[in-house]
């Protein structure tokens, strides 16, 4: 049985830090148990973006500085290392303060690029996967991702937050491979943790994110960390915590489906503090009907005029160029200031240019698929 530890902690006090990391590393075995003497520990924050701290868009380094520190007391050598979506990670580090917290544990920080292919475990949906070679070749991997609310995915917790080991370019690939397909892409990130394999995960959850994460939404308190040897025990005890009804949880029903979890969770404990104590009751998840498919049976021209697609808020816009520079199959252009013109026939419903939106100008009009359903759920007996 897995455990999924987790314990209070109101802020990003060094002390409060310290001390909810100690008590949910202790509760998971003590890091003796994941690091040994002279081993490399790759430490996989959440990067996402340059965005100021009080944003909740990237890991606090709070937390990475107390993680770094049980590992020097372990006896292993520090590497702090992402490929973030939209920024560099020199940019980053400087904004939220990770160069600083790196510089003080002296580890490396680097940023993924260097992709090798590495052959997944049996009974994985794709037989190999390029990831950085950081990520493979580390001794021991620590994830360390943030709580969030994700468009596409409904949650970034342990699992989404794996999908880092996936180097910049390759990452708009996938997206091109999976378009908005949540299944495949649950099961592409099923793979990545299968792989990875990571010893250790300790979300930060003191500040979240909630509604249209995971770099827009808004902050969110919630006072907690939680550990696990297994992210994905993890996501799945914290999920339904959360509001996410397992049926609307896209990695839930992959894990069920290829029998890694067991449907009721009677392969998780949770120990530590109740953290019913600590989730807001109307914690704000994303919808996620905005992208939903078209039947299969539909041409691809009726279906993409028939599902939801992104549109630009001109008043929102910032100029910045994000949107276009990340879109997968280059569908997104600037014609004038603040105004993009979308080739929806081309738009494969990904969610990139809102994700990676600074000023949430990218929102998502309901199709006409969407409307019908909507109407049908209405008037039928529940």
């Amino acid at each position: 049985m897995t455990r999924v530890a987790v314990c209070a902690c109101p802020d990003y006090d060094v002390a409060h830090v310290t001390s909810a990391v100690e008590r949910a590393v202790g509760l998971c075995g003590g890091m003796e148990r994941f690091v040994r003497p002279g081993q490399s520990v790759l430490l996989k924050p959440n990067m996402l973006s340059a965005a100021p701290l009080e944003h909740r868009v990237t890991t606090d380094p709070a937390l990475v500085r107390a993680v770094g520190k049980l590992v020097l007391k372990a006896g292993g050598r520090i590497i702090i290392g992402d490929s973030p979506a939209i920024d560099k990670v020199s940019r980053i580090s400087r904004v939220t303060g990770m160069k600083e917290v790196a510089d003080e544990l002296g580890a490396d920080l680097i940023e993924f690029c260097r992709p090798i292919l590495a052959k997944t475990p049996e009974g994985s949906i794709y037989q190999a996967l390029e990831l950085d070679e950081a990520a493979l070749t580390a001794d021991v991997v620590i994830n360390l991702p943030k709580l969030k609310t994700h468009c596409m995915m409904l949650l970034t917790l342990g699992v989404k937050n794996l999908f880092g080991m996936v180097v910049g370019p390759r990452k708009s690939q996938w997206h091109m491979h999976v378009g908005a397909d949540r299944v495949m892409f649950a099961d592409l990130l099923l793979d990545i943790y299968r792989t990875v394999k990571p010893a250790l995960t300790i979300l930060d959850g003191v500040w979240g994110m909630q509604g249209r994460g995971p770099n827009n939404g808004t902050p969110c308190h919630l006072g907690l960390l939680a550990a696990s040897r297994d992210p994905l025990a993890m996501d799945l005890a914290l999920a339904p915590l959360l509001g996410a009804h397992p049926a609307s949880f896209p990695l839930y029903n992959a894990a069920v489906r290829r029998g890694l979890v067991r449907s009721n969770g009677a392969d998780t404990q949770m120990v530590g503090d109740d953290p019913k104590g600590f989730i807001p009751e109307d914690f704000q998840l994303p919808v996620l009907e905005s992208l939903m498919p078209a039947p299969r049976f539909m041409s691809g021209a009726i279906s993409k005029h028939l599902t939801s697609r992104p549109v630009q808020d001109p008043g929102l816009c910032r100029d910045c160029g994000k949107c276009a520079a990340v879109c997968p199959p280059g569908c997104l252009r600037f014609v004038a200031p603040h105004r993009a013109v979308i080739d929806h026939m081309t738009c494969i419903r990904c969610y990139c240019c809102q994700e990676v939106c600074p000023a949430d100008a990218i929102h998502f009009k309901t199709g006409a698929l969407v409307g019908i359903v909507e109407r049908l759920r209405a008037i039928m007996p529940q």
